[in-house]
């Protein structure tokens, strides 16, 4: 059932072919607008293998091949969520879905093109990815690498990140704190090209804030993403506090401090 309604979808989006966005991608994270409700498709340069996305996410996806279609619910934000998506021969994107306005409207289909190619050894091609025992992972030496790397690292208890040292010298140390939000540092892995931040934000106040990822904008910042945009009024209970909805994990990728 679930793929003739796949099928049904797909063929109604190809019919909107004309309306196709053609995005060159440049190592930055892909933007793409979708309408509550409304399917989105986003065409990938190879076959989807995987990804990942946030645990309570506004977002329900479907892939076939090299289509991923996209729905969201009322909960998605102009601010938007982050995706990670992966392809069979290695490559991986980080792709924010955001909520379309009448100045960014909706994406019909998003046409992804990647002059990269493959990016996995001659001997690895002759397996899917998923039947390896350990799936070939780009280098973290691109932005969406890293920033996939530091989720994995802080929310799937992934031990290290190739080609990066972790740094806690920092650690807990505060970043802001301005009577609203409270902000500490929680891992810096340093490499040779990027830094990448994982920093922890509270809510001080009791009614709700949008995070507005600019307060968190360093010097040669190539890339911020938050696991966690409307943070909840501060806990008054147990129960609350548990939930941790006043919190925030904030990522940020900047070029390497000399």
């Amino acid at each position: 059932m679930n793929k003739v309604v796949f099928g049904l979808f797909a063929a109604l989006l190809l019919v909107g072919n004309a309306f196709a966005r053609d995005l060159d991608y440049n190592d930055e994270e892909i933007s793409i607008r979708v309408t509550p409700g409304e399917p989105t498709q986003v065409q990938f340069p190879g076959e989807i293998s995987g990804g990942f996305r946030k645990k309570l996410s506004s977002l329900s996806l479907e892939r076939k091949d090299e289509d991923l279609i996209v729905f969201s619910n009322e909960s998605i934000t102009e601010t938007g969520e982050a995706i990670i998506v992966r392809l069979k021969d290695g490559r991986s994107y980080s792709v924010r879905v955001q909520r379309a306005s009448d100045e960014a409207p909706r994406d019909d289909v998003v046409k992804i093109f990647d002059q990269r190619g493959s990016i996995l050894a001659s001997t690895d091609e002759e397996s899917a990815p998923y039947d390896q025992p350990k799936f070939n992972q780009p280098p973290a030496s691109t932005v969406s690498g890293l920033m996939r790397e530091m989720m994995l690292v802080n929310e799937f208890g992934k031990e290290k990140i190739p080609g990066y040292r972790v740094s806690d010298r920092y650690k807990g140390e505060t970043v802001l704190n301005d009577g609203t939000m409270r902000a500490t540092i929680e891992k810096i892995f340093v490499g040779g090209q990027y830094w990448g931040y994982v920093i922890k934000a509270a809510n001080l106040m009791d009614q709700s804030q949008r995070i507005n990822p600019a307060t968190f904008r360093l010097d040669g910042t190539r890339a911020i993403s938050l696991d966690n945009w409307e943070l909840a009024p501060r806990p008054l209970n147990i129960e609350q506090q548990i939930a941790g909805k006043d919190v925030a994990t904030i990522y940020v990728i900047t070029k390497a401090r000399n």
